[in-house]
């Protein structure tokens, strides 16, 4: 789950490119067209066994990869809430150095312009996907450093980095497997209720680790955490093995990468997903750092916050994912992204005095609406892309992955600067850090018009799907949804237009 009071989920954006030579291609240029047959055979056995079996074998990569996410939640409860950040500031890092880590999620998404070259030449994805989350247990290489009395900010900071480029090349292969895998008219209803169980298996490691975190003698409290979260990644490992999946097709990279420059509309949407993790990484590494370091509050205090949103992201998963097979992809992310946008102003509340009402309306508000994003941001460049290759979702999570980066970086040196200020207004005091979350706030809902402006197949403005959903709920008809990007709406036999 993404909250603000977490890092962002990269599990669920990421993706790949290659560089052929001009020499290289015509070289095995005969020999390509060879195997292109001999692969387009195998891919239509695989489909006409599939054809004959599809419940089954839906039902078993299903299974995987609900499987692979309830384990993987448990180790990016340590890379994404503020169990990392409780690390970071072990190891020493400031608000700079906390920022610059906090961006590697997003800045090695470029590697995923890699990976479509990978696929190709290693058809069999899920065992590329078992390798790079391996990378994960490069944590193990902290835990001599744990009892080290000279522990240094760089040590944490390069392992990081190394473990975050593997995750960078498995988020691309993950999209691959799921856009060939699962239906398209299900794909919302699946992500949604895999999202539900992701949700409870973090909810349960983060208040455990919280509890550890707390309760044990330092170092231990952080050894246990690394240990538990890295057995957790074995076995996210392990449950890929019974996936099956398609022969992934020869797509030829650097030709997708034309087509996918050339497709206006998502690049819409890739520019939009720039801006946007720009605007989030700027100030997202700072809410638990304001928490830990201003505040005091204890980590086992901020998991009951995290825990609630959980739980109400687990409900609102599974409702976010109807609604997006129903009223479109693009509905529910500007929704989401509104209700995402009040978050960070709701933190100017988030002293001494009123933390506990922050917390309580910080849970409410990203339960419901970070649900929706994350949901939309799998569902909506799915749809968005002209073709499966996995080139659309590399350029897609690469672009993305600029921007955070930048944000990151930036924000280091701006919180930094705002974390200098401490004044009172009468006797409700502030910190420099809530004057940046109310500047955050407004930069998100600048953002959302870019992504109101991305073309998709079904869409109704947040106005229309919320008015639907209370005379379905109350036992009403609903209205005719919009389709295909009509700048008009029928309601009845009424046609009005649209100005949204």
């Amino acid at each position: 789950m993404n909250t603000d009071s977490d890092l962002p989920n990269d599990e669920l954006y990421a993706e790949q490119n290659s560089n052929i030579s001009e020499m290289s291609e015509g070289a095995f240029s005969v020999n390509n067209n060879k195997a292109l047959t001999n692969d387009e055979k195998a891919f239509s056995n695989e489909n006409q066994n599939i054809k004959h079996n599809p419940q089954t074998h839906g039902d078993k990569n299903e299974k995987a990869l609900t499987f692979e996410g309830l384990f993987s939640a448990v180790y990016l409860v340590i890379t994404q809430t503020v169990i990392f950040t409780s690390i970071a500031l072990y190891f020493g890092l400031n608000e700079v150095w906390l920022g610059l880590a906090a961006s590697f999620p997003m800045a090695f998404q470029v590697f995923q312009i890699f990976a479509p070259a990978l696929i190709e030449r290693i058809p069999k994805r899920k065992y590329l996907l078992m390798f790079f989350n391996s990378g994960r247990f490069l944590w193990l290489l902290l835990l001599p450093f744990l009892f080290s009395s000279n522990r240094s900010p760089k040590v944490f900071v390069l392992i990081f980095a190394l473990s975050q480029i593997f995750a960078a090349f498995s988020g691309n292969i993950w999209l691959s497997i799921v856009s060939d895998t699962i239906k398209p008219e299900r794909r919302g209803k699946y992500l949604g209720l895999r999202n539900f169980f992701v949700s409870l298996a973090t909810l349960v490691s983060f208040y455990l680790f919280s509890l550890i975190v707390d309760n044990v003698k330092r170092p231990y409290n952080y050894m246990l955490v690394i240990i538990v979260a890295m057995v957790a990644s074995l076995f996210s490992v392990v449950s890929l093995k019974p996936l099956e999946e398609k022969r992934a097709r020869t797509t030829g990279s650097l030709n997708d990468l034309r087509l996918v420059t050339k497709d206006k509309n998502f690049m819409r949407l890739c520019k939009a997903y720039f801006v946007w993790n720009f605007v989030i990484l700027i100030a997202s590494p700072f809410f638990a750092y304001h928490q830990l370091n201003n505040i005091e509050l204890p980590v086992t205090y901020i998991s009951y916050s995290s825990i609630a949103a959980s739980l109400l992201s687990m409900i609102f998963y599974t409702l976010w994912g109807r609604l997006s097979d129903e009223f479109g992809h693009k509905s529910v992310l500007i929704v989401g992204m509104s209700i995402v946008s009040i978050t960070p102003a709701v933190w100017i509340l988030m002293n001494e005095r009123d933390w506990i009402l922050a917390m309580i309306l910080d849970a409410i508000l990203s339960g419901v609406g970070w649900a929706a994003v994350n949901l939309a941001f799998v569902t909506l460049p799915l749809e968005a892309a002209s073709s499966n290759s996995p080139m659309y979702f590399a350029v897609f999570s690469a672009l993305g992955g600029l921007g955070g980066t930048i944000g990151s970086i930036l924000g280091g040196f701006v919180a930094q600067f705002f974390n200098s200020f401490d004044f009172h207004i009468g006797t409700f005091h502030i910190y420099g850090l809530q004057i940046l979350f109310l500047i955050e706030s407004v930069l998100r809902y600048m953002t959302i018009p870019l992504f109101a402006r991305v073309s998709s197949k079904k869409y109704v403005s947040p106005a229309t799907m919320f008015t639907n959903v209370i005379s379905v709920l109350s036992g009403r008809h609903a209205m005719r949804i919009n389709e295909e990007n009509r700048t008009d709406l029928i309601i009845g036999r009424k046609r009005i237009d649209r100005w949204w």
